[in-house]
C-alpha cells in the first residue's frame, strides 16, 4: 500500500497576527487612514524618542474623534502598545503608551475593557505598578531628589494606571474579582499614596479606585484590614485633617467613601464593630460639613483645589455617600435583629419591622366560606393573635423587649449602638433639606439621600406598644416626627401643588412620601386635599411616562422592578396615609380610591393591583379600628372585593410564569390572600353581631 506524503502544516503558513489590514471602502475613512492614522502609527514606532512622544500626543487627539479612533483600533494600535510601547526602555514612551490606553478606555464602552482583560493587561499593570513603587522606595536615588519633570512623569504614569484599574473594575464583576485577587495591584494603589509626596489628584484617584474595589468585597476588605494598617491610618489622618479645618474637601469625603465601603464589606455596624468608632457614625459629621455649600465654595477657590474637585463634586459625593450609609443602616438594623448565640444584639434587636409573607388571617377553616359562629369558643378564637394582622401580643412584646433592654443596660453603650441612626436623623436630614431649599445643582442626589434616610427609619417598628416600653425608641420617634413633617411640608407639599410633569422628580418624591407616611402615619399633618393630588398623580402617571411606564408597570421589559413604578409608589403612599389612626373621612376617601382602582381589573398593572390589595389588607385588617364599620362595611367593600376576585384570577393567568416568575407569584399570592381576607372579615362580622345579640 502506497504511503501518502506527510503534510508540513507549518510550512509557508501566514502569521495571523501579522496579517495586513485592508483599507476601508468608504472614501472619507480611507483618506483619514492614509493621511492621519498610518503616519502617526509609524511615528509611534520610531527609534527617536522625540518622534514617539509627538506621535503619542497626536494619537491622543485622534482618539477623541470617533472615526479616527475606530481606524486606530482597526490598525491594531492595542497590539502595538502592548508589544512595543509599554515595554520600551524609555520611561517617557511607556508613560505615553499607558496614557493612550487610558484614553481609549475612557472613550470606548465596557467591551473594550473586557478585550484588554483577555489580553492579560493586568499582568502589564502589575509590572508598571511595581516599577513606580520601586521609584518611590529607591534609596539609591531618593524620590525627593528627582527633578520636577521626573516626578511629574511618575505621577502621570501612576494616574494612567489608576484610571485604567478603575475602569476595568467597573466593567465586569469577573474583572473586578481578578483585580482583587492580585493583591499586588492593591498594594500599588495603597503604596502610591502612603509613601508620601503624592499630589492631591493622585490621592483622589486612588481613593475612588479603592472605593470601587472594596464595594461588597469582603475578601479584599479583610486583606486590607490585616495587611495594610498603614492605609487605614492614612485614611483616618486625612479625614481628621478635614475635620480640623473649618471646611470639608474632596480628600476628606473621599477617605470617608473608602472607609464606608470597608466597614460595609466587613459588616462593621454600630452595634458590633470590633474597634471603637470604626463604623459609619464617625463619617457622617464630615459629610454633613461637606454639604455646607457656602463654606466649601469660598474655601475651595481660596486654596486652589478647584482644578481637581469643584464644590458641586464634593457635595455630590457627600450626598451619594450619605445615601449609601442610609441603605447600609437598613442592613445594620436587620443584622441587629438576628439572634446570635441565642441572643439578639444591639439596641434595636427585635424591633425592626418584619417583611414577611402575608400572614394576618387564619385560613384553617376555609372549607366552608359561610361558616357560622356556633358557640362561645369561637368568640375566644377570634381574639387570638392569629387574627391580629401578624402583630405580637403584649406578652410576646415583653419577652422581646427583655432581650433588647436586659438588666443593667448602659445608656452610653445604647447610644453608641445607634449613633448612625441618631446622626442621620438629627444632623444629616436637616442639612439635606437646607441644601434642597437652596435650589442648587445637586437636587437629585439630595432627594435620593433623603429618600434612603426616610426608608431606613421606616423599617423600625414604632408601634404604640413598643414606644411605651422603650424610652430610647420613643426619643428617636420624637426627633424624627418634626423632621418628617418638615420634609413633607417643604419638599412633598410644594411638589404636589406644582402639578409638575417631571417624571424622575415625581418618582423620588412619591417614594419619600410613602416612607414618611409608612413610618409616622397620622402624625404627618397633610394639607387638605393632598390625598386627592396623590390620586391625580397616579392617574396622570401613564400620561407623564407614556409607553415606558406602561412597560415598567406591566413588567414586559423584564429588566426593571414593576413594584418600583410611579403608580405603585402613589398607591403605597396613599395606603399608608389611611392607616389607623387616620380620620374616617381621609380613610374613606383613600379606601374608595383603592377599591375603584381594583374595579378596573384586568386593565390594571399587576404590580399596582397587588400593592392596592396589600394596602387594603393592612388598613382594614383589624375590625376594632374606628373606620372599619363606617368605611369598610358602610361602603360594602366586602361584596365589591368579592366581585374583583375573578378579575384578579384572570390577571394572574395572563402573566407568563416562565418570563415573569416573581411577578406571577406575587399576583397568585394576592389571589390567595384576598380569599383569606374576605373569609376573615365575614367571620369577624358574624362574631361581632353575635356579641351584640348576647348582651
Amino acid at each position: 500500500m502506497g504511503k501518502s506524503n506527510p503534510r508540513n502544516r507549518a510550512k509557508n503558513r501566514n502569521n495571523p497576527t501579522a496579517r495586513e489590514v485592508k483599507p476601508p471602502t468608504d472614501p472619507e475613512l480611507a483618506a483619514l487612514r492614509q493621511e492621519r492614522v498610518l503616519p502617526v502609527l509609524k511615528d509611534l514606532q520610531s527609534p527617536d524618542l522625540k518622534t514617539r512622544s509627538t506621535a503619542a500626543r497626536a494619537i491622543t487627539n485622534l482618539i477623541e474623534n470617533n472615526k479616527t479612533r475606530k481606524l486606530l483600533l482597526r490598525e491594531q494600535i492595542v497590539k502595538i502598545l502592548l508589544e512595543q510601547t509599554l515595554t520600551d526602555s524609555k520611561p517617557e514612551t511607556r508613560a505615553d503608551g499607558w496614557g493612550i490606553l487610558q484614553n481609549l478606555v475612557l472613550e470606548e464602552d465596557s467591551d473594550f475593557c473586557v478585550y484588554l482583560f483577555r489580553q492579560d493587561i493586568l499582568t502589564a499593570i502589575e509590572g508598571a505598578g511595581k516599577s513606580i513603587l520601586e521609584t518611590l522606595d529607591s534609596e539609591k536615588v531618593p524620590f525627593k531628589n528627582l527633578s520636577k519633570s521626573e516626578k511629574e512623569l511618575v505621577w502621570t504614569l501612576a494616574s494612567s494606571l489608576i484610571s485604567l484599574i478603575s475602569s476595568l473594575s467597573e466593567a465586569q464583576n469577573e474583572i473586578n474579582q481578578a483585580i482583587s485577587n492580585r493583591f499586588t495591584i492593591s498594594q500599588f494603589l495603597i503604596g502610591t499614596v502612603t509613601k508620601g509626596g503624592a499630589p492631591d489628584y493622585i490621592v483622589l484617584e486612588v481613593f475612588n479606585c479603592m472605593a470601587i474595589l472594596l464595594e461588597d468585597n469582603k475578601a479584599l476588605a479583610q486583606q486590607v484590614k490585616e495587611r495594610e494598617d498603614i492605609f487605614l491610618d492614612y485614611l483616618i489622618i486625612v479625614k481628621q485633617d478635614t475635620d480640623n479645618k473649618d471646611y470639608a474637601d474632596m480628600k476628606g469625603v473621599g477617605a470617608c467613601q473608602v472607609l464606608h465601603n470597608l466597614f460595609n464589606s466587613l459588616t462593621w455596624y454600630d452595634h458590633n464593630t470590633p474597634e471603637k468608632g470604626a463604623s459609619d457614625a464617625g463619617l457622617i459629621p464630615t459629610l454633613v460639613r461637606a454639604m455646607n455649600q457656602a463654606k466649601i465654595r469660598t474655601t475651595t477657590l481660596k486654596n486652589g483645589d478647584s482644578k481637581h474637585s469643584s464644590p458641586d463634586q464634593v457635595i455630590q459625593l457627600a450626598l451619594e455617600l450619605t445615601a449609601a450609609i442610609a441603605t447600609s443602616l437598613q442592613d445594620a438594623l436587620e443584622h441587629a435583629s438576628q439572634p446570635r448565640n441565642g441572643k439578639k444584639e444591639g439596641q434595636f434587636a427585635g424591633i425592626v419591622k418584619k417583611e414577611e409573607e402575608f400572614g394576618g388571617f387564619d385560613d384553617t377553616e376555609m372549607t366552608n366560606e359561610a361558616s357560622e359562629v356556633k358557640d362561645e369558643e369561637d368568640l375566644v378564637d377570634l381574639d387570638a393573635p392569629e387574627y391580629e394582622n401578624g402583630e405580637m401580643n403584649e406578652e410576646e412584646i415583653a419577652d422581646d423587649m427583655e432581650l433588647v433592654v436586659g438588666e443593667g443596660s448602659d445608656d452610653d453603650e445604647a447610644a453608641n449602638e445607634t449613633a448612625t441612626l441618631d446622626l442621620l436623623v438629627q444632623t444629616a436630614a436637616p442639612q439635606i433639606i437646607n441644601l434642597l431649599l437652596q435650589n442648587n445643582g445637586n437636587r437629585s442626589h439630595a432627594l435620593s439621600a433623603l429618600n434612603n434616610i426616610a426608608w431606613a427609619v421606616s423599617v423600625i417598628d414604632f408601634s404604640e406598644q413598643l414606644l411605651k416600653k422603650d424610652h430610647y425608641l420613643e426619643s428617636i420617634y420624637e426627633l424624627w416626627v418634626p423632621v418628617a413633617q418638615r420634609i413633607w411640608g417643604e419638599i412633598v407639599s410644594p411638589f404636589l401643588a406644582s402639578n409638575s410633569a417631571d417624571v424622575g422628580l415625581a418618582s423620588v418624591i412619591t417614594s419619600i412620601a410613602w416612607a414618611l407616611s409608612r413610618c409616622v402615619k397620622s402624625d404627618i399633618k397633610i394639607q387638605p386635599g393632598e390625598q386627592r393630588k396623590l390620586m391625580a398623580l397616579y392617574h396622570s402617571s401613564r400620561v407623564m411616562i407614556g409607553e415606558r411606564e406602561e412597560e415598567l408597570a406591566n413588567a414586559v421589559d423584564g429588566g426593571d422592578d414593576p413594584f418600583q413604578s410611579l403608580g405603585v409608589k402613589c398607591i403605597g403612599a396613599l395606603g399608608s396615609l389611611a392607616l389607623h389612626p387616620a380620620s374616617i373621612d381621609l380613610n374613606s376617601d383613600i379606601g374608595i380610591f383603592l377599591l375603584t382602582l381594583l374595579s378596573g381589573l384586568p386593565d390594571v398593572a399587576p404590580a399596582e393591583a397587588v400593592e392596592a390589595l396589600n394596602q387594603i389588607f393592612e388598613i382594614y385588617g383589624d375590625e376594632n379600628y374606628a373606620f372599619d364599620e363606617p368605611v369598610f362595611w358602610g361602603n360594602d367593600f366586602c361584596r365589591r372585593l368579592e366581585g374583583i376576585q375573578p378579575k384578579l384570577k384572570m390577571k394572574a393567568k395572563s402573566i407568563d410564569k416562565r418570563l415573569f416568575p416573581e411577578l406571577r407569584d406575587q399576583v397568585d399570592e394576592a389571589v390567595h390572600n384576598l380569599h383569606r381576607f374576605l373569609s376573615y372579615k365575614r367571620r369577624s362580622k358574624a362574631a361581632g353581631t353575635l356579641h351584640l345579640a348576647m348582651r
